[in-house]
């Protein structure tokens, strides 16, 4: 199995499978070396979940980056892998409930709700449990999700936006948007710190839907948003003092990993910045989570991208007693990112 490394960062280690690292000159190998430290684990781990983000579904089943059959796909591959669950990391959908004019009376105004009917319908084809948080595109056209959480319940499961699994010893923290201009509501936000703080003893997983926005008083690039590719944060709307807020909770458990999405941007971003995928600089590991439905490839340094729709990328996490790996995965290709490949010391 052959794997072509390049802008390594000291997490990234190797697929599993690959039994060398190239030495490449002008794209011809001249040596290879041992895997030394990017030597995946051989232990055993305690279980696996999958993870992805953005899937973007559309009520017109003709759209051209075909969300419903890739979130299928994916739930497939987490399935065949023997993932216990899978997380889906915000913006299920395209508007969320949309009001919507009927369009044979415009006087008669209906919430769409095909969309998250969508989402139950694929979920209810497989055995998965799928955990999901709310995202700014489910709070479109000024309709906080808050205002429709017993539809929300009724085609997710659950009428909570922020909630906690667990896994084993291992505690998921789910943290949805109430709006799209705000990345958890004020309640939330002390419920966060209080959770953490009761488990402080424990491996914690939070997720979120947004990234950190780079320029927030008291923090520094966070992963998600390579080359300032992307203009709409969250986190910036949120506020400066809610984010170093945020910031500031996050560095005081060590435990804690922090997942989230919303940029879209796939693994090879790393190519252009080290801190696209993972980043500790802001005082705690932070994971973003490329789009399923409609990733976008950052084609140079100065932050310009380009849609790939026909593109599809998420994770799956190998849980171990004092490490994680998560296997970035290209659900079209079928085949390992190596540049989504990491190893995280919990």
């Amino acid at each position: 199995m052959a794997y072509k490394y390049e802008h390594f960062i000291p997490q990234n280690t190797a697929p599993n499978g690959a039994t060398e690292i190239g030495v490449y000159k002008d794209g011809v190998k001249v040596a290879s070396i041992p895997l030394g430290r990017m030597t995946p684990p051989s232990k055993e781990k305690l279980y696996s979940f999958g993870i992805l983000s953005d899937i973007h579904l559309y009520p017109i089943a003709s759209v051209v980056w075909k969300p419903e059959t890739k979130f299928d796909n994916a739930l497939t591959y987490f399935e065949r892998e023997g993932c216990a669950f899978c997380v889906a990391c915000g913006d299920l959908t395209n508007t969320g409930f949309y009001l919507r004019t009927n369009e044979s009376d415009a006087s008669t105004a209906y919430l769409d709700e095909r969309q998250f009917a969508k989402y139950k319908e694929i979920c209810d084809k497989h055995t998965i449990p799928v955990y999901e948080i709310m995202g700014n595109h489910e709070s479109y056209y000024g309709m906080p999700i808050t205002n429709n959480l017993d539809k929300m319940e009724t085609y997710t499961g659950n009428g909570e936006l922020s909630y906690t699994v667990t896994q084993g010893n291992d505690l998921f923290i789910l943290c949805g948007q109430p709006r799209d201009a705000a990345v958890m509501s004020d309640e939330d936000f002390t419920w966060l710190g209080e959770t953490l703080e009761a488990n402080k003893d424990k491996r914690c997983f939070v997720f979120v839907h947004s990234h950190i926005d780079d320029n927030v008083e008291g923090g520094v690039e966070d992963s998600g948003n390579p080359a300032f590719a992307r203009e709409n944060s969250i986190f910036g709307y949120w506020g400066a003092t809610k984010t170093a807020n945020f910031i500031n909770l996050m560095k005081q458990y060590p435990n804690t990993i922090l997942f989230h999405g919303h940029t879209h941007i796939k693994f090879e971003a790393q190519e252009f910045d080290k801190d696209a995928n993972f980043s500790d600089e802001n005082g705690f590991k932070s994971v973003h989570v490329p789009s399923l439905g409609s990733p976008r490839t950052l084609v140079s340094a100065d932050g310009t991208w380009e849609a790939d729709d026909e593109g599809s990328q998420g994770y799956i996490v190998d849980v171990y007693d004092d490490c994680i790996v998560l296997r970035g995965w290209d659900f079209v290709r079928g085949v390992c990112s190596p540049l989504g490949t990491y190893k995280i010391d919990t």
